[in-house]
């Protein structure tokens, strides 16, 4: 009889690790709730793997034939991945990659934002803590899908060789017969059982390599079953559209049982952890339940992946709502956009998103173009890519850090941050002109309105023909159905572009050995020049800094003669 005691001591060690793992989990998941509540009123400037960023674009490189998309160069030069990391709230893939797809596909008319239920889902986040606390720890618990996103698995899914149920239920049979015997000849079949289960890990091992990335996306799909049966009871009346949008797609995948869940969930997959994980995971070696279920459910998903999508597309819409919420809540001011007609882009007291604290709030009312000019280091750059984001965030989160905006709904394109290519042999100015003709082609392909910035026009070539050439490509950027914000330190293009565009510029101030911006927009071109003081502040020898203000000095003088002598003529 002592030989069974073993079995009682078993029970009661696994009963004591349940105990301990449900306390731990209850203390984790309330230290979380407490934490959610401290990260929703402030950015977090989270770091991010390049794994992570590429997993948020799956939903997007999926969807993205539906419309237009903000393309790479104006995505890098209005800092869009920097936004994300300082004001993404989410714990799952879901509402990483609905919050990418949205900033990636602004609205193109109103009803493409779905602008009204997004400003009912905010209203009930923001003012009802506890409901948005609770979906939070609801979509932290679905976690995220793992190296990549779901949209990548589901499509390469097909490829999967078809594997034979049937050599998972002989192993099971087997088991049974071991367990059998040991009732007949205790030692003997103890020995079996541990010869059975060191080949069934091997075995294991074996068939899982070649499915084993596909796994998480499975795990996946029923944790977004899971979370869409407890999301549907937590969410109020009001969200009954939602709620039948989930009601009706995960009826679609009843054939798909989220019991599943306990044999193919990982123990790393979600941010709030779950009971008995680790003891799991050797169940699943021992008897290969996880590989039998994983063959079960194929067929399943390759046939509902609209359900799926569905599913996967209402949550991350509805976590995205608790980010723009967020968002809000960690202005200092906001406001919602108000969007016309016709091309033009009025705000009041609009600062950069991405400098909260630090940022000079400018005002600007533009019905065609807008040219500025100023010194280096003036606010020109920062200017131009405030402008932008905001839009892009006015078409997406439906939320402007402003006091008040205007504008058209538009197709953003930017030419700023550009470089040459050394792997590709195309200099600085080959980039330039390639960056650049894709807005003209835009602009031609589509009557739609469209929003561009442009910093530094042909700064890659020579004077002369910079300034003939992009007065011409300035001109045409500038129509009735566009608005072209645009920088330069080419006083002549102020000149030459009068009246498509309206000048405006930044000052500086010369203080003792230190230079002052006060980056407030001013209306007319600038007439101040700081390169050479720069140089001078920066401690350059004086012979070069006298020498360059002396041949400025001729240059200015010579300037000043020609116009006299035009004039006199």
């Amino acid at each position: 009889m002592e030989k069974w005691i073993i079995i009682p001591i078993l029970l009661v060690i696994l009963a004591f690790i349940l105990l301990v793992g449900f306390i731990t989990e209850r203390n984790k998941v309330k230290k979380f709730r407490g934490r959610l509540k401290r990260e929703f009123v402030k950015p977090l400037d989270r770091d991010y793997s390049n794994e992570r960023m590429g997993a948020m674009r799956g939903y997007y490189e999926s969807h993205k034939d539906k419309g237009f998309s903000i393309d790479d160069i104006t995505w890098n030069d209005l800092g869009v991945d920097d936004f994300i990391k300082n004001y993404n709230h989410s714990y799952s893939s879901v509402g990483d990659e609905i919050l990418y797809a949205k900033l990636r596909m602004p609205a193109q008319k109103e009803e493409d934002g779905g602008f009204d239920r997004l400003e009912y889902y905010v209203k009930e986040f923001t003012e009802n803590e506890k409901l948005r606390v609770e979906f939070q720890v609801l979509m932290a618990k679905l976690g995220r899908s793992g190296r990549y996103s779901l949209y990548k698995y589901l499509e390469y899914l097909s490829d999967v060789k078809p594997d034979h149920a049937v050599l998972t239920i002989i192993d099971w049979i087997v088991y049974a017969g071991i367990i059998a015997f040991l009732f007949v000849n205790f030692y003997p079949a103890l020995v079996m059982l541990i010869v059975w289960i060191i080949g069934n890990v091997c075995v294991y091992l074996v068939r899982k390599h070649d499915i084993e990335a596909y796994f998480t996306s499975f795990e996946y799909i029923l944790r977004i079953l899971k979370t869409s049966s407890s999301v549907n009871k937590l969410l109020p009346d009001g969200f009954n559209p939602e709620k039948e949008i989930l009601k009706k797609a995960k009826g679609k995948l009843r054939g798909i049982s989220t019991g599943n869940l306990v044999f193919l969930q990982s123990d790393t997959s979600s941010a709030v952890g779950d009971i008995g994980n680790g003891l799991m995971n050797f169940v699943k070696m021992f008897f290969q339940i996880d590989i039998f279920l994983f063959y079960r459910m194929k067929n399943q998903v390759e046939k509902n992946t609209e359900a799926i999508d569905a599913l996967f597309e209402t949550l991350g819409t509805l976590d995205f709502a608790v980010n723009v919420a967020s968002y809000r809540t960690i202005l200092p001011k906001y406001c919602v956009p108000a969007f016309t007609d016709r091309p033009v882009v009025e705000t009041e007291e609009m600062v950069h998103p991405l400098l909260l604290k630090e940022g000079v709030a400018n005002s600007v009312h533009a019905d065609g173009g807008i040219l500025l000019t100023g010194s280096n280091a003036s606010g020109k750059s920062t200017f131009l890519r405030m402008i932008g984001l905001n839009a892009l965030l006015a078409q997406s989160m439906h939320t402007v850090y402003a006091e008040s905006y205007k504008g058209a709904f538009y197709r953003i394109y930017s030419s700023m941050s550009l470089k040459d290519s050394l792997l590709k042999g195309e200099s600085y100015y080959m980039a330039e002109i390639r960056s650049i003709k894709r807005i003209l082609t835009a602009m031609e392909e589509d009557s739609s309105n469209v929003l561009c910035f442009v910093d530094e026009v042909l700064r890659g070539t020579n004077t002369k023909e910079r300034i003939a050439a992009g007065a011409e490509i300035m001109r045409s950027m500038q129509n009735s159905h566009s608005i072209c914000f645009a920088a330069t330190h080419d006083i002549e293009l102020a000149h030459l572009l009068l009246p498509q565009f309206t000048n405006y510029h930044f000052d500086d101030e010369i203080r003792e050995d230190d230079i002052y911006f006060p980056y407030k927009l001013k209306e007319g071109y600038a007439t101040s020049r700081n390169a050479i003081a720069l140089l001078r502040i920066m401690g350059y020898p004086e012979e070069i800094v006298n020498n360059a203000n002396a041949y400025v000095n001729r240059e200015d003088d010579k300037a000043l003669l020609l116009k006299e002598r035009e004039k006199n003529e």
